[in-house]
């Protein structure tokens, strides 16, 4: 297997859950198992404590940039107190 560090906190696994919530899970890694193979986003499997490939997750839903899990954090008057101070950039 061949492993490329994803930098802390730049991408993460989309995961949809129960009751339509989704969870944000780092992405630790990227990697191949075999040569040749596309490579596969990799987080950590909390049970087992190894590394699994994203798409291996239950509920996955997709890779998410660190904007994205920053919005989804955000509540609603957070929301628009960022849209009106970008608005006042304009």
């Amino acid at each position: 297997m061949t492993l490329i560090s994803a930098g802390h906190g730049k991408w993460f696994a989309r995961v949809s859950g129960e009751a339509e919530t989704t969870e944000y899970l780092p992405v630790i890694a990227w990697g191949m198992y075999e040569v040749g193979e596309e490579y596969r986003a990799f987080v950590l499997d909390a049970e087992t404590g190894n590394l699994t490939p994203a798409c291996g997750v239950k509920g996955f839903a997709g890779i998410a940039d660190a904007h994205e899990v920053e919005l989804a954090e955000m509540t609603p008057e957070e929301i628009r107190e960022r849209n009106k101070r970008m608005r006042e950039r304009r």
